[in-house]
């Protein structure tokens, strides 16, 4: 058996770009894992409940590494493992990116146990897909929840920029990553997807040399190195290209990960 783990990522990996996959191929191959004793992990930057939504309607053995690796659960509801933001980080975080003349005018959502928090101004189609169980607060300094993530968005800028005066401000205390949907996660400076995966390698006593791994922006950077079997989307940018061993002959229109899932079991 070449492979006892397979984790991918979402958002340009294993989903199109109308946020759809080929249902019944994926739900014959989480059948075959799942006969053969193999795992399948969602590993996203994406809140917990948008992850199994996504997911809604297959059978079968789930674990999910959500929130960058700031929550590992089962798809029996189990938590795993779980890393906070505190709140008076998180009240200096909010304050920086509104008054930082270069961070003004982000759209703004946190992350928490209960549920995902957002701004009346933040309130529209892109946040409502990427989220759920929304709950429309007047200041999200006012939120009381264990908070895993804070995400951040700015319409026509370069958002590595955003993300380095973030990664400056708080070296060492809290650390932003560039995800999918053009957004900016801001997470605990060991919390990323690596991590979540390495406890779910720790835990069913699996090698990287047994572990394939999928991703294509700059939060799968660390998830990469943790396989032996690591791809880059074709669809992926350069630095996530250099680091996996390998690229996937489809981008993530053209299933991709399933073509290569394939591969993988049969």
């Amino acid at each position: 058996m070449k492979v006892a783990l397979i984790a991918s990522d979402l958002d340009g990996t294993f989903l199109r770009d109308d946020h759809q996959f080929d249902r019944s191929r994926f739900q014959a191959q989480l059948d075959q894992l799942n006969t053969q004793g193999q795992h399948f992990v969602v590993a996203s930057g994406n809140q917990l409940q948008h992850c199994i939504d996504v997911f809604e309607g297959i059978d079968g053995e789930l674990t999910y590494v959500a929130e960058n690796g700031g929550l590992v659960i089962d798809n029996h509801g189990h938590v795993l493992h779980e890393s906070v933001v505190t709140p008076p980080l998180l009240t200096e975080l909010l304050q920086l990116v509104q008054t930082e003349p270069a961070l003004r005018g982000a759209g703004m959502s946190l992350s928490g146990k209960n549920g995902a928090y957002i701004r009346p101004v933040d309130d529209n189609a892109v946040m409502r897909y990427f989220l759920s169980d929304i709950r429309v607060v007047s200041d999200l300094n006012d939120v009381d929840d264990h908070i895993y993530k804070a995400t951040f968005s700015w319409d026509d800028r370069d958002i590595n920029a955003q993300a380095a005066i973030i990664n400056t401000h708080f070296a060492g205390r809290l650390r932003a990553t560039v995800s999918g949907g053009n957004g900016l996660d801001v997470i605990n400076p060991t919390v990323n997807k690596a991590a979540g995966l390495a406890y779910l390698q720790q835990r069913w006593q699996i090698p990287s040399s047994k572990t394939a791994v999928f991703g294509d922006n700059g939060n799968d950077l660390e998830m990469l190195r943790e396989a032996d079997y690591s791809y880059a989307m074709k669809n992926a940018i350069a630095p996530v290209k250099a680091a996996a061993a390998y690229q996937t002959q489809l981008d993530n229109n053209h299933d991709g990960v399933l073509h290569t899932i394939d591969q993988l079991i049969n």
